[in-house]
């Protein structure tokens, strides 16, 4: 198995639905659980764990172009992020893994991965 600064959750539960891994970011949506990772750390959450998932603006709008000394650099951070509450998450990392009480994760997510978490009827979509 080739070298990754992803952490392999073994556990998965549920059909896998959807799977994305770009740059230093993987999500994974199965029919149970939610799975964000990062290098070096992985975060797993239970779809019945999961209170609420609503869209988060950040303060300051991410530039189409950033001057970095004389070079001018495209940021890549998306634009659509949003903020999870779950009643508990699994956090894996080097050391080992943990389970943290009621907590917020704020990651960015695609439409395409949207898509397919409002298709499962454990979320109910409310207009705003």
């Amino acid at each position: 198995m080739p070298f990754s600064d992803f952490i392999q959750v073994k556990s998965m539960e549920g059909e896998l639905i959807i799977s994305q891994k770009r740059n230093q970011l993987g999500c994974t949506l199965t029919t149970k659980e939610l799975i964000f990772q990062k290098p070096h750390t992985s975060y797993q959450i239970m779809l019945s764990d999961t209170l609420g998932l609503i869209p988060f603006r950040l303060k300051r709008p991410t530039p189409l172009w950033e001057i970095v000394g004389d070079s001018a650099v495209r940021p890549r951070f998306p634009q659509h992020y949003y903020r999870i509450s779950a009643h508990r998450i699994r956090v894996i990392n080097r050391n080992g893994s943990y389970e943290r009480g009621p907590t917020d994760l704020l990651v960015p997510l695609n439409d395409r991965f949207i898509q397919q978490l409002q298709q499962l009827d454990t979320f109910a979509a409310i207009t705003t």
